[in-house]
């Protein structure tokens, strides 16, 4: 058993006492003890919270950030209220009861082996955490407006508008007993702001993009900054473009690899033949126009590189390249946003209506980055992250990345079909555990490949895809290239990395 309650009996606490001191139990509190002998004994309290608030708070209702946060601070207070004010400290934790009212009916009853705990329900806990309160943010009693912003946010976008109304009619209800009707006006102005029906000063940044009407992903966004991060104290190197290189063979290859990743699989000769003659393929001509429109795409971004200097020019490029790679599939409403949820495999990518307002946050990683190749990197994984339309979202992408390296003179980032598992789980482990080294090897690699290709002619392009490997099953071969075969130096006599 984790723990074990002496109760009012003197002969089972005493035996439970000797038990002690034959170290076969520990103590975690007067009268209550564990037999796990194992685990470190503050672990032990920290999973066994609840129940432990059920044995020696008895009447007293976990409150305040607690009850949001359903941890400990990091210096260890967990917050109740209760009859009377008190400390109990536990291992590595101490219960820090203020007085107050007890378990209303709207609040959570939690069953435990020691008798009911109880939490503030969430109406409850967001008056609670408006309280004004000194100290340090991380240890005081409540969370305080911003975070009380930050919060809702989070719940409007998962559950929209319906349940915050019915979690402020359960605040009207609660506020006035509890003694907080104060913090009830401005958690009500607080909602309204956030749902668009009256005006407030809101705190979080967050929940003013939401009151501004362009509400954003904040976990997403905590993964743009995590990689900008990760760039600036790493910065990528890209090596000038090849400028003897033949550039609509280039456009062809970086639109054959494009499409292959997502799907559009032709043999490269036919893939080039319908480049060259610009016809579809009989009885395919769906993916041949998305050959041809993402060639189109590629093109203009290497003939007419524009940087966007503002967020509403960004967001209207990757709709107009979007609208060009997938300009055949009038079903997927090329170079609109999303208006359903979209996923891969167990991945489900922004919300429709918080698009636009991530690719802004995005935007403003992008152009803080200090170098071309950090930009370029960060560009392709907004995109992919969001996905911010329903179709075409990899092939936008890597056109919006490939623009910021052709405006700086530098080489475009070709991920051939054998290195596609390796581009996949790079984007998957920056996007699922925030880790962002394997996307910049993979960047870095790719980057080195596409600058060992020999753009000069189709003869010398094909027969070094084929030396790589490149068009090959990435189950059946890896990309394969030599730095220096061709050599350390580009043509411009620049060193390149």
């Amino acid at each position: 058993m984790p723990l074990l309650i002496a109760g009012e009996q003197r002969t089972n606490a005493r035996h439970l006492q000797r038990l002690v001191k034959q170290g076969k139990l520990r103590r975690i509190h007067p009268g209550i003890y564990t037999d796990d002998l194992t685990q470190p004994i503050e672990a032990i309290v920290r999973r066994e919270l609840y129940a432990l608030c059920a044995a020696i708070a008895r009447g007293a209702i976990i409150s305040h950030r607690s009850a949001l946060e359903n941890k400990p601070t990091p210096g260890g207070s967990f917050f109740l209220t209760g009859a009377y004010r008190r400390e109990i400290s536990l291992p590595g934790t101490t219960l820090r009861i203020t007085k107050g009212s007890g378990p209303l009916d709207s609040d959570i009853k939690i069953p435990t082996f020691a008798g009911d705990a109880f939490v503030s329900s969430q109406a409850r806990a967001l008056l609670e955490n408006l309280q004004p309160s000194r100290g340090d943010p991380a240890e005081r009693r409540t969370l305080g407006a911003a975070q009380v912003e930050q919060w809702l946010d989070r719940f409007i976008a998962r559950n929209a508008a319906s349940p915050v109304k019915r979690l402020r009619d359960t605040a009207r209800e609660i506020a006035e007993p509890l003694g907080l009707s104060t913090e009830f006006k401005q958690l009500d102005s607080t909602i309204g702001a956030m749902l668009g029906t009256r005006t407030a000063r809101l705190t979080a940044p967050a929940a003013r993009a939401r009151a501004a009407q362009r509400p954003y992903d904040s976990s997403r966004v905590d993964l743009f900054s995590a990689l900008a991060e990760a760039l600036t104290l790493e910065p990528l190197q890209v090596a000038p473009v090849d400028l003897p290189a033949d550039q609509q063979l280039q456009a062809f290859v970086e639109t054959y690899f494009s499409n292959y990743i997502e799907g559009t699989e032709f043999e490269i000769e036919e893939a080039h033949e319908i480049v060259v003659k610009g016809r579809p393929v009989k009885y395919r001509e769906d993916d041949s126009h998305d050959i041809l429109g993402t060639y189109k795409a590629i093109l203009q971004s290497k003939q007419s590189p524009v940087i966007p200097e503002s967020a509403d020019t960004f967001v209207s490029q990757l709709k107009e390249w979007n609208s060009q790679v997938i300009e055949s599939r009038r079903d997927k409403n090329p170079g609109e946003f999303k208006t359903e949820p979209n996923r891969v495999g167990s991945t489900w990518f922004v919300d429709p209506d918080m698009v636009l307002g991530t690719l802004l946050k995005g935007y403003e990683f992008i152009m803080r980055a200090e170098t071309p190749a950090n930009r370029s990197a960060l560009t392709m994984f907004v995109v992919a992250e969001v996905h911010p339309f329903t179709d075409g979202n990899g092939r936008t992408g890597r056109v919006a990345m490939n623009q910021f390296l052709t405006h700086a003179g530098l080489t475009r980032v070709i991920i051939p079909t054998v290195y596609r598992d390796d581009y996949l789980s790079a984007l998957n482990a920056m996007s699922s555990n925030a880790h962002p080294v394997p996307l910049l090897r993979m960047f870095a690699r790719a980057a080195r490949f596409s600058r060992w290709l020999d753009m000069s002619s189709k003869a010398n392009c094909f027969a070094a895809l084929t030396r790589s490997h490149a068009t090959a099953n990435p189950n059946e071969a890896r990309l394969t290239f030599d730095d220096g075969q061709r050599s350390s130096l580009d043509k411009t006599g620049t060193s390149y990395q």
